[in-house]
């Protein structure tokens, strides 16, 4: 098996998290990256609706602590970094302070998107011993990546904007060229173009073209539920009737119309069977 076989192995597919703010102080207050006991509910949740990985920059000592209680809580799921480009110094001290080891490593778009290959070098060397899964997040993918397709053979991870609307890029159609051209391992951010796509017709989109797996921003839960489950669907398995046992769990029956129910995750918390016909609802026990 290839390099390159194995690392599509070790990548998941289906991944949720936030890669929008670069910086803390950037995230909005409402926004769950900033509340990180609510946030470990909810990637514990999308893990259990299907997603197998997550992704979030790695912005201090408290996104440290909440990697390491996720890890500790959900050691199932594939813990993925982004690395912003800041002091190596201070970049190594919190990953020091890891108590696990990365599934994968993405250096930030306003390091990658410089295309230095010696910055970038000093950083992979420095790197290299918390993780062998390194990789780049670029805003300006027909650059970045035919860059260092092409000159830096070290790189074969890319994280970069894909959506049927060419949200966020120069130009769709080159980079879906550039993507289905070449032998590397394509994880799509902003599939949804932070909302404006469906969740149905955004994976078919992604699929139709190399795109190993998506990344999911954390918007509003159902949203983001909705998304696992078509993300499955036409990344993995292609089998609706596997993913509704899987994302349901089980069927129910409505005692009143006698109809099956469906599930429903509000944004509160929690989960129940809802009857559309009569409205009737059943809480499920967490």
């Amino acid at each position: 098996m290839s390099a390159l076989d194995k690392l599509k192995e070790i990548i998941p597919k289906v991944i949720v998290g936030s890669v929008r703010y670069p910086t803390f102080d950037s995230i909005p207050d409402d926004y769950p990256v900033k509340n990180l006991e609510s946030l470990l509910s909810l990637v514990t949740r999308s893990y259990h609706a299907g997603a197998e990985g997550c992704l979030f920059y790695l912005y201090n000592d408290e996104m440290v602590q909440f990697f390491n209680v996720l890890n500790d809580e959900l050691s199932e799921i594939k813990i993925m970094l982004i690395i912003k480009f800041v002091d190596i110094g201070e970049i190594t001290r919190l990953m020091d302070n890891l108590n696990f080891s990365p599934t994968a490593l993405f250096l930030d778009y306003n390091l990658a998107d410089q295309r230095d290959n010696d910055l970038l070098n000093k950083y992979l060397n420095a790197l290299s011993k918390y993780c062998k899964n390194i990789g780049i997040y670029t805003k300006e993918p027909i650059g970045s990546v035919s860059f260092f397709i092409t000159s830096n053979p070290k790189i074969n991870l890319f994280l970069l904007p894909f959506n049927m609307l060419g949200f966020g890029l120069q130009n769709r159609s080159l980079i879906e060229m550039i993507v289905n051209s070449s032998e590397n391992v394509y994880i799509a951010s902003n599939p949804l173009a932070e909302g404006k796509i469906k969740p149905i017709q955004a994976f078919d989109y992604v699929t139709t073209h190399r795109i190993h797996g998506s990344n999911i921003e954390f918007l509003d839960l159902e949203t983001v539920l909705d998304s696992i489950k078509f993300a499955k669907y036409f990344l993995e398995t292609h089998d609706f009737l596997q993913i509704a046992l899987e994302f349901e769990d089980h069927s129910e029956v409505c005692e009143t119309c006698g109809l099956g129910m469906s599930r429903y995750f509000p944004p509160t918390g929690g989960s129940w069977w809802y009857c559309s016909q009569c409205q009737a609802k059943k809480e499920l026990p967490e």
